[in-house]
């Protein structure tokens, strides 16, 4: 039996979600708790991997047992013994044909930005940045980005061969000195977001311009593209799935 979830997490405390030896992870907790229900060891497969200090709303996964439970009873069962930074939120008895990754048809990441003075209560959640930026300018330069493109200057993973992705819309939300950057696409590279996010703030600050990242991008050289904003404003916050391949 194929179980679909969806769960969020606060992943100021994590090591980031895949499992790493000797390290606190979103799977892993998970995992853990999977392994006292079902009695034996169980894996999850996630729609994708977030890093150190990312949180998610709306994070996928699937797991397969022959322990046959209704929804809401699996649900409580995994909640009921996980951490308190972690929550399942929507259990479902799919196909085996579905996979939470394969699937997965658009993706949705949110980077929160915030100009105000600073908050203790909020800094694992937003990147507090201390100078001006001119918003209009990386609104501007964020138009380079939308549509397929090789983003191989954009991601820290050197070792994948395909670093095409496409990106099909990048909006700016502005509430009291707040920006959330909101970014929808078939598919993000390690480090993808934060570093487009970071390059779109040096626009904002005059470092550098539109054009300037339209060679990065054509240039394909991390080198020329080296600064990655900072992980805690950075949240998943939707996955979103073909009706047919849902079930």
């Amino acid at each position: 039996m194929r179980y679909k979830c969806i769960v969020m997490y606060d992943g100021t405390n994590f090591h980031g979600f895949q499992i790493q030896e000797d390290l606190r992870t979103v799977q892993l907790e998970i995992e853990n708790v999977l392994k006292i229900i079902t009695k034996v060891p169980t894996k999850i497969y996630p729609a994708g991997r977030t890093d150190t200090g990312v949180h998610a709303y709306n994070q996928v996964f699937h797991f397969d047992t022959d322990v046959e439970m209704k929804e809401y009873q699996m649900k409580n069962a995994i909640n009921s013994r996980l951490p308190r930074d972690i929550y399942v939120k929507k259990v479902e008895i799919v196909d085996e044909s579905f996979h939470s990754r394969y699937n997965a048809k658009i993706k949705e990441y949110h980077y929160i930005i915030d100009l105000n003075e600073y908050n203790p209560l909020l800094t694992n959640y937003r990147y507090y940045y201390k100078h001006k930026l001119d918003i209009n300018k990386m609104i501007d330069a964020s138009k380079i980005f939308i549509g397929t493109h090789d983003f191989k200057a954009f991601t820290k993973n050197h070792k994948i061969e395909n670093t095409v992705r496409t990106i099909y819309s990048i909006d700016f939300d502005i509430n009291d000195k707040v920006i959330t950057i909101k970014f929808k696409g078939n598919g993000f590279l390690h480090n993808m977001v934060r570093i487009i996010v970071a390059m779109l703030i040096e626009v904002g600050n005059d470092r550098k311009t539109k054009v300037d990242l339209e060679n990065i991008l054509a240039s394909k050289n991390r080198l020329l593209a080296p600064k990655t904003a900072p992980a805690n404003a950075l949240y998943l916050v939707n996955i979103e799935y073909d009706e047919e391949t849902n079930k």
